[in-house]
C-alpha cells in the first residue's frame, strides 16, 4: 500500500506539472494578444493559473472529509511559493522587484496574509465570511486589469514567440489545462489521505510539506522559465498573485464548503506566523527595490529549511497568540 501511495502522488505530480504548464502557455499567448503588462500576466494569468492545483486541491479535500489537507495546502504552499519557489530562480538569475504598482500589489498581498491569520486565530471561518474573500478577489482581479493595461513594455522575443501562437494550439492547451489538473489533484490528494494513514503522519502535516510542495511545482516551473527569460514583472507576479489567490480564492472556498471548520492549533500557532514573516519579509524587499539575488534566495532557502525542521520539532508560537488575545476566566471551582 506504501507503494501505490507514492505511486500516486508521483502520477498526481506530473499530471499537474504538465496540465498547469499548458494552461499558463495557453492563457499566456492569449494575455499577450491582448497587449496586457507583464506584471498583470504574472499575477492574473500565471500566478492564478499556476494556483488552480491548490484550489483543485483543497476542494477535493473538503469532498474527503479532510479539511485540514486543504488547510495546510494553503499555508504551505504561500510559504513554499515566497521561500523556495521564488529562492531558487533567485540564485539563477537576479528578479527585480522595482515594477510599476508592484508595491501596492505585494501590500495587497501583505494584508490578505494578515487577513488570514486574524480569521483563523480568532476562529472565525464561515460560508459567509467564504464568500466574503471570493468578492475580494473578484474585485481586486478587476481592479488590477483595468489598472495595469496601461503598464506596456516592448515584448521579448520569447514573448513575441509565444504571442504567435496559432489559436488552434492555444485552445488546446488550454483545455488540456482544464482537464489533466483535476485529474491530477484528485489522484494527489487520494495518494496524500492514503499516505498520510500508511505512515502515521497527520493530514495537516502532509498538507504542509508533500502536497503543499508538490501543488507550487507549477509556480516553480513558471518563475525559473521567467527569471531565465529575465521576465522580473511575470516571476514577482506569479508569486504575489498565487499567494493572495490561495488565500482568497482557495481559502474563500474552503470557508464556504466546509462550515463550521476549524483550523488546526499546529497552523494557528506556527505556520501562520511562519507564513506573515514570508509575506512580510517579500514586502520589505519590494518596498525596498532591491534585487532577489542569490544571496537572499539563500537565505529564503535557509529560512524554508528553518520553518521545515519546525515542523519536524513541533515547535509552537502559541505565546504570541496569548499575547494578542486574553485568555478566558479560570473554570469555577
Amino acid at each position: 500500500m506504501l507503494a501505490s501511495s507514492i505511486a500516486f502522488l508521483v502520477v498526481g505530480f506530473v499530471i499537474l506539472i504538465y496540465s498547469g504548464d499548458c494552461l499558463v502557455r495557453g492563457a499566456l499567448a492569449a494575455a499577450l494578444k491582448a497587449r496586457v503588462s507583464p506584471l498583470l500576466v504574472g499575477i492574473l494569468i500565471v500566478g492564478f493559473g499556476t494556483s488552480l492545483p491548490e484550489f483543485l486541491i483543497g476542494i477535493s479535500a473538503v469532498q474527503s472529509g479532510a479539511v485540514g489537507l486543504a488547510h495546510g495546502n494553503i499555508i504551505g504552499s504561500n510559504i513554499a511559493n515566497i521561500f523556495l519557489v521564488l529562492a531558487l530562480p533567485a540564485i539563477i538569475f537576479p528578479i527585480r522587484t522595482d515594477a510599476p504598482r508592484m508595491r501596492i500589489t505585494a501590500v495587497f498581498m501583505l494584508v490578505v496574509t494578515g487577513l488570514w491569520i486574524g480569521v483563523t486565530l480568532l476562529g472565525l471561518l464561515s460560508p459567509q465570511l467564504g464568500i466574503a474573500m471570493i468578492v475580494a478577489l473578484g474585485i481586486y482581479a478587476l481592479a488590477a486589469w483595468l489598472i495595469s493595461r496601461a503598464d506596456t513594455a516592448e515584448d521579448t522575443p520569447e514573448e513575441k514567440k509565444i504571442k504567435h501562437t496559432p489559436f488552434w494550439r492555444m485552445i488546446t492547451l488550454t483545455l488540456i489545462g482544464l482537464i489533466g489538473l483535476p485529474l491530477g489533484s484528485r489522484i494527489l490528494v487520494d495518494g496524500g489521505i492514503t499516505l498520510a494513514h500508511e505512515t502515521g503522519m497527520r493530514e495537516s502535516i502532509v498538507g504542509l510539506t508533500v502536497l503543499a510542495f508538490g501543488s507550487s511545482l507549477p509556480e516553480l516551473g513558471a518563475g525559473i522559465a521567467a527569471a531565465v527569460r529575465k521576465e522580473s514583472d511575470v516571476a514577482m507576479g506569479n508569486i504575489i498573485g498565487a499567494n493572495i489567490f490561495n488565500i482568497l480564492g482557495v481559502g474563500g472556498t474552503v470557508a464556504f464548503l466546509a462550515p463550521g471548520q476549524q483550523v488546526s492549533a499546529e497552523f494557528v500557532d506556527y505556520s501562520n506566523w511562519v507564513m506573515g514573516l514570508a509575506a512580510l519579509l517579500i514586502t520589505g524587499v519590494v518596498f525596498m527595490q532591491r534585487r532577489v539575488g542569490a544571496l537572499t534566495g539563500v537565505i529564503f532557502l535557509l529560512l524554508y529549511a528553518a520553518y521545515l525542521g519546525g515542523l519536524v520539532g513541533n515547535i509552537s508560537f502559541e505565546s504570541i497568540k496569548d499575547m494578542l488575545i486574553a485568555p478566558g476566566p479560570p473554570p469555577a471551582h
